[in-house]
């Protein structure tokens, strides 16, 4: 196979994909760093590489095509699996993925990847097909529930995050509580207040949200910041400060 063509069919590749393709052709490899040098070829980040010849020459990558490629165990997690999932409220400019690998987060064309090191405690996944017909590993709507309501600021922050989470139509509460029984006490109380509101569209049934209060510590817990500037609303039923009024926070749950 030429390496022109190879680039006219593969958008993003890695060394890897392109030692299997010209096995143990020196002239090959010296063709490609050409490319590089020529601008025909992308390098994103050591040993990942963007075709920009042919039919690439005028488009752009999924941003999930190229973090995928850039760890062969990429799980699509927090902004991202919102958007896979349909649900992001605001447009993010970054890509985050769990891998057990040791990679450094990196930027190409406008784009953050952002690698998260996979949790000791494996998360729920699933396998979701995109619009562009090709398959990701995203965590499922209950994980990404319980990741952005423990990690806010990877979430975008918590309108973001409430706006977003709101958009799913369906939970699993069995999976959500089994998920949070491991978590912090303030991510408990965070949930809790959370599947409150939600309560009618998730159809969370009383006993929940009676078991969850019975398990929180004494607190207070926090919302979004126990620092200054803190949060400074108090809701008595989850020992939780919001950082905003309760019904102006529930009213970004019911968008």
């Amino acid at each position: 196979m030429a390496i022109q063509e190879y680039l006219g069919t593969n958008q993003v590749f890695t060394a890897d994909d392109f030692r299997r393709a010209f096995p143990d052709s020196v002239t090959d490899r010296n063709l490609l760093t050409r490319a590089v040098l020529a601008g025909q070829v992308d390098r994103p980040k050591r040993g990942l590489y963007v075709s920009k010849t042919g039919q690439f020459s005028h488009t752009q990558p999924s941003p999930l095509d190229v973090a995928a490629k850039a760890t062969g165990d990429a799980v699509f997690c927090y902004l991202s699996a919102l958007q896979i999932h349909g649900v992001l409220h605001n447009v993010a400019f970054r890509t985050q993925f769990y891998t057990a690998r040791k990679i450094a987060s990196f930027e190409y064309a406008g784009q953050s990847y952002q690698a998260i090191r996979l949790p000791n405690t494996a998360p729920q996944t699933q396998s979701i097909l995109a619009p562009t017909g090709r398959r990701y590993a995203v965590t499922t709507r209950e994980q990404t529930l319980i990741d952005c309501l423990d990690r806010l600021a990877l979430a975008g922050g918590p309108e973001n995050a409430l706006r977003s989470i709101s958009g799913f139509r369906h939970i699993d509460i069995d999976v959500v509580l089994e998920i949070a029984a491991g978590r912090s006490s303030s991510l408990r109380a965070r949930l809790g207040w959370v599947l409150q509101i939600q309560a009618e569209p998730w159809r969370v049934p009383q006993e929940v949200l009676l078991e969850l209060a019975g398990s929180l510590s004494c607190g207070p817990h926090y919302f979004s910041s126990a620092v200054e500037p803190r949060d400074s609303y108090w809701v008595s039923e989850w020992r939780l400060y919001l950082p905003y009024p309760e019904m102006e926070m529930a009213q970004r749950l019911n968008k």
